[in-house]
């Protein structure tokens, strides 16, 4: 009786712990939540993007990135930044992540925290959004950052 529950006990222990531990983000080319971004329409400075990699801020944690984009508002006077990297793993997308941070205080904070340029910039880097969520990082710069954000979340989580 004893060892009957024994190996209960550890079949339930081992399936609890296999269900835990399924991965909750789904694998998605950065392209998609680029596109769902675009077509939400929640941009409005007529944002430009590029690929990360021809992004020289982000040279130094190319390796660790597998793909990526930068969306910055046309207008140089105007912040509104969504900057989305899918690193090759967790631990990748850790470096990316202190990398994103960097580039949060370097590029928004130092640049527009003062209000530079439109009066709204300094709302927007305030209220800038950097996070991880498996293998993917991301900043969000801009009005309607938890929108945004939703957004990035419906398109990449399970």
């Amino acid at each position: 009786m004893k060892k009957i529950l024994l190996v209960l006990s550890l079949v339930l222990t081992f399936s609890l712990v296999g269900c835990s531990s399924t991965n909750e983000f789904k694998n998605v080319s950065t392209a998609d939540v680029e596109k769902a971004i675009l077509e939400s329409e929640l941009l409005v400075e007529n944002p430009m993007s590029a690929d990360i990699m021809e992004f020289d801020y982000f040279n130094d944690v190319q390796d660790s990135i597998e793909e990526g984009f930068i969306s910055r508002a046309a207008m140089i006077v105007a912040l509104e930044d969504v900057v989305f990297i899918r690193a090759i793993d967790e631990e990748n997308a850790a470096k990316v992540l202190s990398t994103v941070e960097s580039y949060k205080q370097d590029m928004v904070m130092r640049g527009f925290a003062d209000g530079y340029g439109k009066p709204e910039n300094a709302t927007r880097a305030a209220n800038t959004i950097v996070e991880q969520k498996g293998k993917y990082v991301y900043l969000i710069s801009a009005d309607k950052v938890e929108d945004i954000q939703k957004v990035i979340l419906d398109t990449i989580q399970k």
